[in-house]
């Protein structure tokens, strides 16, 4: 496990300090996967690409803001971006003329697999770094504090009463 560079040792209880460590890796993520997107993707541009990749395309924008724990609003916006780029296609669903599904095009499949590809790098120095088994055993704490933080975020109040965020 690699050292860490910029905080040894905190006053925080674990609890807090776990939380500080999820939104430093968060922000690390995010920082890495930003300088290695080509121009012109953005982040969450690539995530909702990723996303098709993960789950295959015709979903519906309601479930795309759903796993990806984004507003509708958010996911609305971002797929009008990407369907003016040509890298998705909105149409109607045949058997329920309210609902949309969202597909990838040829070129937005072939933008997402590229910058997978240019992200390959650093996913395989992380299995380098932190090996298998480590990482499956954080797997699991990862699982139950997330289960345990969307618990917290259904329980009320203005973060809990969206249900597009967590």
């Amino acid at each position: 496990m690699p050292a860490a560079t910029i905080r040894t040792r905190s006053a925080d209880p674990p609890h807090l300090e776990v939380l500080y460590e999820l939104g430093a890796a968060e922000d690390a993520l995010r920082r890495a996967v930003e300088a290695r997107l080509p121009e012109p993707m953005s982040y969450t541009q690539f995530e909702v690409l990723r996303d098709f990749l993960r789950f295959g395309d015709g979903a519906s924008p309601a479930e795309i803001a759903d796993r990806l724990r984004m507003t509708r609003g958010a996911v609305t916006h971002l797929l009008q971006r990407l369907e003016a780029l040509g890298w998705i296609r909105i149409v109607g669903d045949d058997r329920d003329g309210r609902r949309k599904q969202v597909f990838m095009t040829p070129e937005g499949a072939d933008r997402a697999r590229s910058a997978a590809a240019a992200l390959r790098p650093g996913t395989d120095r992380l299995k380098t770094d932190l090996n298998d088994n480590y990482l499956r055993d954080g797997l699991a704490f990862l699982r139950d504090l997330r289960l345990s933080l969307e618990a917290l975020s259904a329980g009320g109040g203005p973060r809990g009463s969206n249900p597009g965020r967590p």
